[in-house]
């Protein structure tokens, strides 16, 4: 245990003097209203992502996945971008409602950002049984070329 402390110790220190991350408590690293801007597209991307389900735009993966995008899902799986693709498109439930509830951005610099939230949704599956499922997840945003995209995430169930 002893040598995990020293090793996230490291890690912390060696990422900070990188200047990978900003050292201030909050978005230092950009102006208020530029973190403002970014918080406001990502906010809007990722609200976009959560109806996806329902509004069947599977385009809008393909612009904010990145092409090394991977997910690790609440059953612990690690899937690729188009092992994503394949869940979206091949998905046989039925889904009246599918959203964002909360969600909550750090800004880290004009091009690194990390998001989290809780996603809902409800319907029935394949066999008709209804569903409702709770999610909180994590989102690492990278914008390359003027474009923001998720380079990784995580969920993990809330019931």
């Amino acid at each position: 245990m002893k040598k995990l402390g020293l090793l996230v110790i490291f890690v912390a220190v060696g990422t900070m003097l990188s200047g990978c991350v900003s050292t201030a408590p909050t978005q230092s690293a950009v102006s208020a209203g530029e973190a403002e801007k970014i918080t406001e597209e990502i906010t809007q991307l990722t609200k976009q992502w959560s109806k996806v389900h329902i509004t069947k735009d599977f385009d809008h993966l393909r612009r904010i996945w990145a092409d090394d995008f991977s997910y690790t899902d609440n059953d612990g799986k690690v899937d690729k971008r188009e092992d994503g693709f394949a869940f979206f498109e091949d998905n046989t439930d039925t889904f009246t409602s599918s959203g964002v509830v909360a969600f909550d951005l750090r800004v880290y610099g004009k091009n690194f950002a990390i998001g989290n939230g809780d996603h809902h949704e409800a319907g029935t599956d394949k066999d008709g049984k209804p569903f409702s499922r709770k999610v909180r997840f994590t989102n690492v945003w990278v914008r390359e070329n003027g474009k923001w995209q998720v380079v990784r995430g995580h969920s993990s169930p809330l019931e």
